[in-house]
């Protein structure tokens, strides 16, 4: 015959307060896992999205960074068409590789075919003046510098939308484009 156990024995004997610590560790544990299993989860949803962010999207390498209207010498309104353009990039250009083409409200206003101010007095430019600033004064155009393209006066007027493409003369492909309004 079998000896019955007693309740009083150390075995079988445990302290309700010790229950209690384990099932709240537990408890804390499932939600700790579960925090950690959903943050991996969310991580790998984001990474298959792609990005929607509320950044502006980046800027072309040749920006146009001011367009003005009035005269040097007077101050006066007089349309001038004076361009300021920005190698914005971290790209050397050669600028006798590069033609500008300017459009005035979609519609084309000038096309400037080298962007190397000496080489622009030799050439035929209807509808450019000059080019000047330290983007033009040699053969390369280095990041950081801007040159004024003066078209001729009343070729772009305040208000219109004012578009540059800078084209690769010997691949013919446009590596810049930039919009502003005048």
């Amino acid at each position: 015959m079998r000896k019955a156990r007693s309740p009083a024995s150390p075995v079988h004997r445990i302290a309700g307060d010790e229950r209690a610590l384990s099932h709240t560790h537990a408890t804390l544990l499932m939600v700790a896992l579960t925090i950690i299993l959903a943050a991996l989860l969310l991580l790998m949803l984001l990474a298959m999205i792609p990005s929607w962010s509320w950044a502006e999207p980046p800027q072309p390498p040749v920006i146009i960074t001011d367009i003005i209207h009035t005269s040097t010498e007077t101050g006066e309104l007089t349309y001038a068409s004076r361009v300021f353009l920005l190698n914005n990039g971290s790209t050397v250009y050669k600028n006798d590789d590069l033609r500008a083409v300017f459009y005035r409200n979609g519609q084309l206003a000038a096309i400037v075919q080298t962007l190397n101010g000496y080489l622009l007095i030799k050439s035929h430019h209807d509808g450019v003046r000059y080019l000047r600033d330290e983007g033009c004064r040699t053969p390369y155009w280095n990041p950081g510098e801007e040159m004024e393209v003066d078209l001729t006066d009343g070729t772009l007027i305040p208000g219109v939308k004012v578009t540059v493409e800078i084209i690769d003369k010997k691949t013919e492909k446009v590596i810049s484009k930039h919009t502003v309004v005048a």
